[in-house]
């Protein structure tokens, strides 16, 4: 319960900022484009979509093993409880081996579980500046023949370029947040 409280309580104090300070961000970033133009604006928000459906398959492969990963922390540390208060019992029954052979197995799967978590939540950057990568390229692109045709000048594709650099960075960080979230999820659903 301990350790579930903990992550909940670091969870909600880093989370909640985090969030607000992206959205806000997002929001600031978008309006700005907007009054650079419309079409080029358009163009990247196409990103978001694209960066929620991988931010959800990062979540819906990782929460079960952020839940697990609380499950045995929650399975090691009472292990450890019960075998430093029964320290003298476990002696009587000449058990130190049965014990530590226990706290081995809970300690492998602590360590799979947790890995595996920390792989797909670490799967987020990556991916999320390819797709900012993208939107580079597709500024480049559109901008160039919004040039040629006369519609803008090259100094608004450097401020979108600019712009879109900015955009997926708070992006990046709300996936992050999710992944936060996941595991005060299942921090929560031990709790209650």
């Amino acid at each position: 319960a301990t350790n579930d409280v903990d992550t909940l309580q670091m969870s909600l104090n880093q989370s909640l900022v985090q969030l607000i300070t992206s959205i806000t961000t997002v929001v600031g970033i978008v309006v700005m484009m907007v009054m650079i133009d419309i079409p080029m604006t358009l163009m990247i928000i196409l990103l978001i979509p694209i960066s929620i459906m991988f931010m959800g398959f990062t979540i819906k492969n990782s929460q079960k093993h952020f839940k697990n990963t609380q499950t045995y922390l929650g399975h090691i540390d009472g292990d450890i409880e019960e075998m430093f208060s029964g320290q003298t019992v476990i002696k009587a029954f000449n058990s130190e081996d049965k014990m530590i052979d226990a706290f081995k197995m809970n300690n492998k799967a602590l360590y799979e579980s947790n890995w595996k978590s920390q792989f797909f939540a670490g799967l987020m950057h990556p991916i999320m500046a390819f797709i900012g990568n993208l939107g580079y390229v597709a500024v480049a692109i559109f901008g160039g023949y919004r040039v040629i045709k006369g519609h803008m000048n090259v100094g608004k594709i450097e401020s979108f370029i600019a712009y879109t650099k900015t955009f997926t960075q708070p992006i990046t960080q709300i996936g992050q947040v999710f992944n936060q979230i996941q595991s005060m999820i299942a921090a929560a659903e031990r709790v209650f």
